[in-house]
């Protein structure tokens, strides 16, 4: 995928997520050019994702909310974002990140629209246990030790050795769908965007002994 393409991309899940009912607010991709990089950032905000480290996971939450660092804010509460960097119109980074409302006020404000919904009953059961992640992807050998660091791998929770690897970078579309399909599966049955996410792929980056261990296909 081209800058371009990337940026029309979430503009494209936005759109789709704002008329299927599951976004409360949105910021929309801004391109920056800085030398011979593309950046498709949050137009508005600021990028906190290095500042965010071993501070509790509300802090985190709230710092980005606040910010409005983010692209998508679901009905739920929870933070979406897709932010890639292209080094002559290659892809080289991204972190694609969801951080999901540590509270449940949401919930607890409107139990009886939700008890009785399913298209949204699912994302606010107090049962729920919630835990941010993030696919991380860097093209550099900089970072990259085989298993230990892959290229591409995708981090649970707050945990700072949690890199299960992916099989390559991943496009917004197949990131979105997975977090639909995985946290929203009602909404996802709705919105079925497989077929777009199916079209269009990166690269293959995973080490042949990566394959051998548990990974995440892209």
């Amino acid at each position: 995928m081209t800058p371009n393409e990337v940026s029309q991309s979430i503009r494209d899940i936005t759109i789709r997520l704002i008329k299927a009912s599951l976004v409360d607010r949105q910021n929309y991709p801004i391109t920056i050019r800085i030398g011979g990089q593309i950046k498709i950032g949050i137009s508005g905000a600021p990028d906190l994702g290095g500042g965010l480290a071993d501070i509790p996971y509300q802090d985190v939450y709230n710092n980005i909310d606040r910010a409005e660092a983010y692209h998508l804010k679901m009905v739920d509460g929870a933070l979406i974002q897709m932010l890639y960097c292209f080094t002559k119109r290659k892809l080289s980074s991204h972190r694609l990140a969801y951080f999901p409302s540590p509270a449940l006020l949401q919930y607890d404000e409107a139990v009886d629209i939700y008890e009785q919904d399913e298209l949204f009953g699912d994302m606010f059961a107090p049962s729920l246990v919630k835990s941010p992640l993030r696919f991380d992807f860097d093209s550099s050998d900089d970072k990259y030790v085989d298993i230990e660091h892959p290229k591409s791998h995708l981090s649970l929770g707050q945990y700072k050795n949690c890199r299960i690897p992916v099989w390559g970078a991943v496009t917004p579309l197949r990131f979105m769908r997975f977090i639909l399909r995985n946290f929203y599966y009602n909404a996802y049955v709705g919105v079925n965007m497989d077929a777009a996410a199916a079209a269009v792929t990166f690269p293959q980056t995973i080490s042949k002994s990566e394959k051998n261990i548990l990974f995440v296909s892209a």
